[in-house]
């Protein structure tokens, strides 16, 4: 027998073999079919929604970035007129302090003063007598 019809014959076997299940079979095999093709188009639902949800928490994301990222710009404006003001202050009182006469000068700067201040508000020491008597 040669190969080209030994695959027709193993067909008829199957058919032969598939023809002779009982009923019961075809309709277990039937609800088989059927509970497989329900999990297939369960599963491919479920990533269906799962990208959906992904895609609107991007979008929420997205705007979410925007906003940061306009607040941060503001932030870095409000910083830069804060630290000009900062900058003109200690020059100003730099140049009030120079136009006073020597006896009558702060036995600091009015920047140490200022810096003093500051580090003893970082530790949180804006009780003692020296803060309220300098950083008023």
């Amino acid at each position: 027998m040669s190969p080209a019809l030994a695959i027709p014959a193993a067909f008829k076997g199957a058919a032969a073999w598939l023809k002779a299940l009982p009923e019961w079979a075809w309709y277990a095999i039937g609800i088989v079919l059927i509970v497989a093709a329900f999990f297939t188009w369960n599963h491919f639902d479920n990533q269906a929604a799962i990208e959906n949800y992904e895609r609107q928490i991007e979008a929420r994301a997205n705007d979410a970035r925007e906003r940061s990222a306009e607040d941060r710009a503001q932030d870095a404006v409000t910083n830069l007129i804060a630290e000009q003001e900062r900058e003109a202050a200690i020059a100003k009182a730099e140049a009030s302090e120079a136009a006073k006469e020597p006896e009558k000068r702060a036995g600091l700067s009015p920047q140490e003063i200022a810096l003093n201040c500051a580090r003893l508000k970082q530790v949180k020491l804006t009780d003692s007598p020296a803060y309220k008597e300098l950083c008023r």
